[in-house]
């Protein structure tokens, strides 16, 4: 009592808490989810960068490659007729090696694998036998490859890029081969190594084994790719973009490519932490501008409440005085300036009427069986008592549905109250304006038929029950009823024999066999 004393609870200052709660809260769901979006729009927004770069760099990769290949296939043209030409052979190999850096060495072998020219000499191959994984490979192939990275005969970590040679007679004679060291300079690495950022963004490239070829910290080149939880998805992909965790436990956002011809891979990658930094100014820029039309709302909101609850607020006050002979007056001259409390004030005015009509409901719900909808017992008596009073004559059909309990035990309650409702449905199609179903008893039932006489009462309980006896139940299929007919007129026998000779007529119909009407008679009353 003391808090409402207080004025704690009063409704404009209820209405003024929800109303700035739920601004507060969308306010903060609005900025929240304005923050995820721009998030998701950074994160997309760089990885499509890294996967468009990482898609360049793969193109650029596969030219150099295939122009590699030109190169070799052309130097293979030439020597087709020159491979004893030991003065060209060298010319050959110094050119291929020095004219466009694209190979670290470059190797002329006979068909047996033996190096007849060797360029820069210092590797120590001229004269050997070469028997690296890429020179096998060659020899055996006899055709245009790129090897494998492999640790070669000198103990180099490259890639081995060769083109058969053949004779005019289209023999056999050996190979020419460049070999690209993957932790020396050559083009290779320019290509891929002048794209380290200080940020901590960095591109590297591995094969289908997980092993690394190129990386900006030389160190790792040759090392096989550990803890990271993106790698396998990557290379079963062709091409994309993934948030992943890397080898050092740093979430990246990583762009991929595959290079055609090798089957590399190139990783573009940046920070996670790094691409979101533009998302805390882009906050601030939201807050600031968005602050002003909160505040705006906050001071509308509180204009609008008091607006909302005057109308209430003197609509309860005057409902504490219903009683006034001017409460309606009163309450006319309220302004309720929206629907709610227009329906409030309608509603008050109306109370009285509303509170009759509960009452004729409350009586209606006490005369009527709440299974089938049909009157109970209360209702029928109340019917009969009037019936006396004003005189008029009456028959009725006591009514009992033969062997129900076999119904109940056989397809259950449930099935046997479906049965009651299809049979009160049907009694009352033999019901006229005044007439009355009452159920008296968990399969008993009465129709009352105002001013019909005893025969012609009967005529309508045999009609009943053939059409009782026709109607398809579900479930069940067919039921019969027994019917008991009897009728009251001025100065004959009181309601209370009528009644107890109509039950005899119906037990009588039992005795003889059930699915029967008996019409009540002296005989059957003794």
């Amino acid at each position: 009592m003391s808090i409402l004393k207080k004025n704690v609870l009063r409704l404009n200052r209820l209405i003024l808490f929800l109303a700035i709660t739920v601004t507060i809260l969308t306010f903060a769901n609005s900025l929240y989810s304005n923050y995820e979006v721009q998030k998701e729009q950074l994160v997309l927004q760089a990885l499509e960068v890294n996967r468009a770069y990482a898609s360049k760099l793969s193109d650029t990769t596969e030219v150099f490659l295939a122009s590699s290949q030109q190169q070799l296939s052309y130097t293979s043209s030439l020597l087709s007729n020159k491979m004893g030409d030991e003065a060209f052979l060298k010319e050959e190999v110094d050119r291929l090696r020095l004219q466009t850096n694209s190979f670290n060495s470059v190797v002329i072998t006979d068909d047996t694998g033996i190096a007849k020219a060797v360029s820069p000499e210092t590797t120590g191959l001229l004269g050997r036998q070469l028997k690296s994984v890429g020179s096998l490979e060659a020899l055996e192939e006899k055709r245009s490859l790129i090897s494998k990275p492999f640790i070669s005969t000198i103990k180099n970590l490259l890639v081995f890029i060769s083109t058969p040679i053949f004779d005019p007679k289209n023999n056999y004679v050996g190979f020419v081969g460049g070999t690209i060291y993957l932790k020396k300079p050559n083009i290779l690495s320019k290509i891929l190594g002048q794209h380290y950022y200080e940020n901590g963004s960095y591109i590297y490239v591995v094969d289908k084994q997980k092993q690394i070829l190129y990386h900006p910290d030389i160190d790792r080149i040759g090392d096989y790719v550990t803890n990271n939880d993106g790698i396998d998805e990557i290379i079963m992909s062709q091409e994309g973009g993934i948030v992943l965790n890397n080898s050092y436990g740093k979430n990246m956002l990583a762009g991929y490519a595959n290079i055609p011809s090798t089957d590399w891979i190139i990783i573009t990658q940046s920070p996670l932490n790094v691409t979101l930094i533009p998302l805390t100014g882009i906050m601030e820029k939201v807050i600031l501008r968005t602050m002003p039309m909160v505040i705006g709302v906050f001071i509308f909101i509180w204009f609008f409440a008091r607006a909302i609850s005057r109308p209430l607020q003197l609509l309860a006050e005057k409902a504490k005085s219903l009683d006034n002979p001017e409460v309606n007056e009163e309450i006319e001259k309220i302004n309720s300036w929206y629907a709610e409390s227009l329906s409030l004030k309608k509603a008050i005015l109306s109370g009285v009427k509303l509170l009759h009509n509960q009452i004729g409901q409350l009586q209606r719900d006490s005369e009527t069986d709440p299974l089938t909808g049909a009157n109970n017992r209360r209702a029928f008596q109340v019917k009969l008592k009037k019936l006396v009073l004003l005189e008029q004559p009456f028959s009725i059909l006591s009514l009992d549905i033969d062997y129900f309990k076999q119904v109940n035990d056989n397809y259950g309650h449930n099935v046997g109250d479906e049965v009651l409702k299809q049979q009160t449905q049907l009694i009352h199609r033999f019901c006229r304006d005044g007439d009355m179903v009452a159920r008296t008893g968990g399969e008993e039932f009465i129709l009352l038929l105002k001013d019909v006489e005893l025969n012609d009462a009967y005529l309508v309980a045999e009609r009943l029950r053939i059409a009782t006896e026709q109607e398809v139940f579900d479930t069940v299929g067919h039921i019969t009823v027994s019917i008991g007919v009897a009728a009251w007129s001025k100065n004959s026998v009181s309601i209370d024999e009528m009644l107890s000779s109509a039950d005899k007529a119906l037990y009588e119909a039992k005795g003889q066999g059930r699915n029967r009407c008996i019409i009540a008679t002296p005989d059957i009353t003794k």
